[in-house]
């Protein structure tokens, strides 16, 4: 994980510059992007929340049913 804090706080700042937020939906990398975003001092200010779903059985379900959605 210690390879992804430093673009996830460049990310991160960029974010907040911006006034923008994220949010992200996870499979086999099972949350170290969220954990990484999450580990910077006011997160909050621009991460919304993430999903991992992580077995193929579980991508069946609600993480599916968005990439539906989304088109």
């Amino acid at each position: 994980m210690e390879s992804l804090i430093p673009a996830a706080q460049r990310f991160g700042a960029r974010l907040m510059a911006q006034g923008a937020t994220v949010a992200v939906a996870e499979s086999s990398v099972g949350g170290l992007v969220s954990a990484a975003l999450l580990a910077q001092p006011g997160a909050s200010a621009f991460f919304l929340g993430g999903a991992v779903v992580y077995t193929a059985a579980a991508r069946q379900g609600p993480a599916h049913a968005m990439r539906d959605r989304a088109g």
